[in-house]
């Protein structure tokens, strides 16, 4: 029974945390609308993407990869964490490993109006999380990694390799929102 209400406490995290970053991407979209300097910025903005998708897709491919790596180190490989993923049958595993699925976003198709409830809900979870990772690594001062599940055995870790990882993330997700906005900006001029 305790397996079921973890699963659904996660789901329902999962579908909160889209739905916060499905405002940070409506309150960027409404700041490019008011704004003829941004809406300029990010004419040329798409012009560069989408003539260099295979640099942005790798660029993407390594800041995630480096973030994901700092935060499976401290948060789930160390200590008890690991347990959680097992304990919700591996659906927690998306959430460490989401950010990596940022770097399809230069591939996707520019028709925003024609997305599903789906595409948006599962862009809006890997830009949020890669944002809470991020803001957490960031947060989180504490560079203890624990080896064993009672606490008793640590190492210290990299700070600045940890908030190096945390930066990559946000700037993960701050291309995550912004190309959002950029292709729902496209489908609202239509």
């Amino acid at each position: 029974m305790g397996f079921l209400v973890s699963i659904g406490i996660l789901v329902l995290f999962i579908i909160v945390i889209s739905m916060l970053f499905n405002g940070v991407v409506f309150g960027v979209h409404s700041l490019i609308l008011n704004n003829e300097l941004v809406e300029d910025l990010a004419n040329k903005l798409n012009r560069f993407v989408s003539s260099r998708k295979h640099l942005i897709s790798f660029s993407l491919l390594v800041l995630s990869g480096f973030g994901v790596r700092q935060v499976t180190i401290y948060y789930l490989f160390s200590g008890v964490y690991f347990w959680f993923v097992i304990f919700t049958f591996g659906l927690l595993l998306l959430l460490y490993i989401a950010p990596i699925s940022a770097m399809f976003l230069p591939y996707v198709k520019k028709e925003y109006k024609y997305w599903n409830w789906f595409s948006k809900f599962y862009w809006n979870v890997i830009g949020s999380s890669s944002l809470l990772w991020g803001l957490l690594m960031l947060i989180d001062t504490s560079t203890k990694i624990y080896a064993d599940e009672s606490g008793g055995t640590f190492h210290y870790g990299n700070h600045s390799l940890k908030i190096l990882g945390g930066l990559c993330l946000i700037i993960v997700s701050m291309y995550v929102a912004t190309s959002l906005t950029g292709r729902k900006r496209t489908a609202s001029q239509d």
